[in-house]
């Protein structure tokens, strides 16, 4: 049983009501896809997997994550990564909270630069892929890099690393920007001196590669002001057109939020996070009240407080006015008791045309959990889960 006493940091959980296996630490998983109900309360615990006996599964660029002729037992709903200081190790899940996979993106026994995650469809298949990108290494031998894997077989997809002199990190997001089934795969950089950049990219299952849609832009094409402190980058219809838009959150002193649509047209307004917040930002969007648009969420990675908040924002107010409107706050994760930020990602678990809230302590310290909020109104727990195997060490993305 998880109690107290085995914390070390991130939140206090009181003991749990139901009992859960002890994982070991081999770690490649395949779950069973036996549903896990949601939780009653906000304790959180420890989600179950059938876990094989074998030592580490490692993969590097182009090398399949699951052996030949098998396959996920269920579509991937969500996936975490890990920090920075940390081995590039992602975790795959399905909608019930069911460990499904964990392997290590980048494999180097130098590489502690943790890693970036998103999931989208981008060979159109209908099953959602694994985006991979690496976190900062200023002393990496090699520029920094990401990874595309078939949410289906396991297989590589693609990708690639950046120059050698590239060594910033590389964040990642999905989306259908042009309304063909497939989405695209959205980059962003992490804090550099060359000026803070996304990407547009899309993989052409002809060729096979992973080619640009358009050029790596920065903030300062658009308004004249580059940034410097990395962004973070999620896809969404915004616009309810079937089509949906780039989304990116700038960060720094000006926070700015940057949205994109299929044509090129852009628009960027400023201090999202509040004027004079000048920390990380966690982005995600997903439709809510169920009227075909998209809403934007951010999150404060930042530790400022013990309660993080989430500002949501409805993403169709925001293309139509010059301004930002109101945002609704909540507060998913109440259990903190050391200051924290909060990763953010948000995915309709239960089926009922409303997107979950997951959000994930940034915190490094003590051990990595996670809740998941039933939209549209997010008071009531879908899932409230400490990550196997043991449990996994505090702070990293959730996707």
């Amino acid at each position: 049983m998880h109690n107290d006493s085995m914390t070390r940091g991130v939140t206090r959980v009181t003991r749990t009501r139901g009992i859960y296996r002890q994982t070991s630490r081999a770690t490649l998983f395949l779950a069973t896809a036996a549903a896990l109900t949601a939780c009653a309360d906000d304790t959180p615990t420890q989600p179950r997997a059938n876990i094989p006996e074998g030592g580490p599964k490692s993969v590097a660029l182009g090398i399949n994550i699951l052996p030949p002729g098998q396959q996920f037992p269920a579509k991937i709903a969500y996936v975490t990564g890990s920090p920075n200081g940390k081995q590039a190790y992602v975790q795959v899940y399905d909608r019930f909270g069911a460990q499904m996979l964990r392997f290590q993106a980048f494999t180097d026994t130098w590489d502690n630069s943790g890693v970036e995650v998103a999931i989208g469809d981008v060979n159109g298949d209908g099953w959602p892929d694994i985006l991979a990108g690496e976190g900062p290494a200023q002393f990496s031998p090699t520029g920094s890099r990401f990874g595309v894997w078939d949410g289906k077989t396991g297989a590589w997809i693609g990708g690639y690393g950046m120059g050698s002199g590239y060594k910033y990190g590389v964040r990642v997001g999905a989306g259908d920007i042009d309304g063909d089934g497939r989405d695209e795969i959205f980059t962003c950089s992490g804090p550099t001196s060359e000026g803070t950049r996304f990407n547009i990219l899309r993989y052409n299952q002809w060729v096979p590669n992973i080619g640009y849609v358009i050029p790596s832009t920065g903030l300062g094409w658009y308004t004249g002001k580059n940034t410097y402190n990395g962004c973070r980058v999620a896809g969404g219809d915004v616009d309810g057109d079937g089509k949906d838009e780039l989304i990116a959150v700038f960060e720094g002193p000006a926070n700015a939020l940057l949205i994109r649509n299929h044509s090129g047209g852009t628009i960027v307004r400023w201090n999202a996070l509040n004027i004079g917040y000048s920390g990380q930002i966690s982005v995600a969007s997903a439709d809510v009240n169920g009227d075909k648009k998209a809403e934007i969420f951010l999150g404060r990675l930042t530790g400022l407080d013990k309660l993080p908040p989430v500002r949501i924002y409805d993403g169709a107010a925001v293309m139509n006015s010059s301004t930002l409107p109101l945002p609704v706050m909540t507060y998913p994760i109440t259990s903190s008791i050391y200051n924290t930020g909060i990763h953010v990602a948000a995915r309709d678990l239960n089926g009922d045309g409303s997107a979950e809230l997951l959000a994930k302590l940034s915190t490094t310290g003590g051990y990595s959990m996670y809740v998941a909020r039933m939209g549209p109104t997010f008071t009531s727990l879908w899932l409230n889960r400490f990550e196997p195997p043991g449990t996994l060490p505090g702070g990293g993305p959730i996707g």
